[in-house]
């Protein structure tokens, strides 16, 4: 009778053992399936940029790391994307080309004008509502002053938030952008964790 409950014991042992080894694997595939789906999509889907200079103010602020993903994305009016900007000089390369961050304002086929003089900026006729804008859009450019300019096929018209201190459509040096120049759109800001968050 003895040896039974002493078998019995050991069995019940052994199969707690092997529960507590099914349960670690099982928890250990999922962490590791978990971290294999984060690296294909970051590789595959998604890429982390880190906001350079003052021109996106008070939307976004330099240092800032966004999420930023090409995936399905088909541009819209207020999307903040990462452009190539081919003309511009990247100063960390010494070369032409960088990719700056600004804010889609017109797609194909909009017409743009801006009054420098009241600082508004329309789109089709209509004065756009821009509560996310540091100041009123009073820096020119090379952008002519109250007058109708038509969105080229395939481009967008991009401006950043902090308008008077940046280098977007209105400049020769960016100009409309070539939807093929767009890298994506930044969807979370995950740098400081303090500001973590959608971005809008």
């Amino acid at each position: 009778m003895k040896d039974e409950i002493t078998l019995k014991d050991k069995k019940s042992k052994e199969g707690k053992k092997s529960n507590f080894y099914a349960e670690l694997f099982d928890w250990l595939s999922s962490v590791f399936s978990a971290i294999l789906c984060f690296i294909i999509i970051f590789t595959l889907a998604a890429r982390m940029i880190t906001v350079d200079g003052d021109s996106m103010n008070p939307t976004l602020e330099t240092t800032q790391r966004l999420i930023v993903s090409d995936l399905f994305y088909t541009p819209n009016y207020g999307d903040i994307v990462i452009i190539y900007a081919d003309k511009l000089p990247d100063y960390a390369t010494k070369k032409l080309g960088k990719p700056i961050v600004k804010r889609i304002i017109g797609l194909p086929g909009d017409t743009i004008r801006i009054d420098f003089d009241r600082g508004v900026v329309y789109r089709n006729g209509t004065a756009l509502e821009e509560d996310y804008i540091q100041a009123p859009t009073m820096l020119a450019e090379d952008f002519p002053n109250n007058t109708d300019v038509v969105i080229g096929e395939g481009k967008v018209f991009v401006m950043g938030d902090n308008r008077n201190a940046s280098k977007d459509s209105r400049s020769n040096d960016v100009g409309q952008v070539d939807m093929r120049y767009i890298m994506g759109k930044a969807y979370f800001r995950v740098w400081p964790f303090s500001a973590f968050g959608n971005i809008y």
